[in-house]
């Protein structure tokens, strides 16, 4: 996997991340390093409300559950009305999670992520779809702190590099938080050969904040992909602009 984001950026967060996996103190507190929340954990209160606002799925029940995502790594939370305490980001998966369950259902038994994180979706989604593997695929260091993580709530997920890869069968879903829109356009294309055609439901957020640097527009995205799925598109938070949600179901 090869990223877009400037080396300033990248090599601080991947630091970070491997730090968190061999180290407890750090492990505690890594959603608080300035370092790794310049890559992720970055939702602001404003933001998280928005989200929060347009979450079309019953969680109220599954609340407990799901705030076990910021009972790790000390994350910044505030005080949200329906949903007490909370990091914006674990909103962010709430909403992601109830646009997949909307569009895909909960019978999902097989799910990659294409950049995966910590695997914070991964743990929320679980509150929802009771999946049998997860498999996340990023930078080592990225899967050093996710086996740890999701290791620590004992999900059924295995985090490796794509080369350690090897895909036998469709997965029922496909999910890339921003992350396919941010490698460049080798990865990508290496990424959408191996994993997103061969699945058969996905969902993707994608910017076009780095078609300068060569990666592919949303638009290109949609064309190589309509052989295979059907596509819907939209704007995020219901804005016709960057970035974009697509939702893909296998023709």
């Amino acid at each position: 996997m090869s990223w877009t984001l400037q080396d300033s950026a990248v090599v601080p967060y991947l630091q970070v991340c491997h730090a968190a996996a061999v180290n407890t103190n750090q492990f505690n507190n890594f959603k608080r390093d300035e370092a790794y929340r310049h890559v992720l954990e970055h939702v602001s209160r404003e933001e998280g409300q928005l989200y929060l606002d347009e979450i079309e799925i019953d969680y109220q029940d599954k609340l407990d559950e799901i705030k076990k995502n910021d009972t790790v790594g000390n994350p910044v939370m505030f005080d949200y009305s329906n949903v007490g305490l909370m990091s914006p980001t674990t909103i962010r998966y709430i909403k992601n999670s109830s646009d997949i369950v909307n569009k895909f259902g909960t019978d999902i038994k097989s799910i990659v992520e294409i950049g995966g994180g910590y695997g914070g979706l991964c743990k929320v989604l679980s509150s929802f779809i009771d999946f049998e593997s997860y498999l996340l695929v990023d930078l080592e260091e990225c899967n050093e702190l996710s086996r740890k993580y999701l290791g620590w709530f004992k999900l059924p997920a295995l985090a490796h590099r794509s080369e350690e890869i090897e895909v036998e069968e469709n997965f029922d879903l496909l999910i890339s938080n921003y992350a396919l829109s941010e490698c460049d356009r080798e990865t990508q294309i290496e990424y959408i050969n191996k994993f997103v055609k061969k699945s058969n439901n996905f969902y993707l957020m994608h910017n076009d904040f780095h078609v300068d640097h060569g990666n592919m527009s949303h638009q290109e995205f949609v064309e190589i992909m309509s052989d295979t799925h059907d596509i819907e598109l939209y704007g995020e938070h219901g804005v016709e602009s960057n970035p974009k949600v697509m939702y893909g179901v296998i023709k």
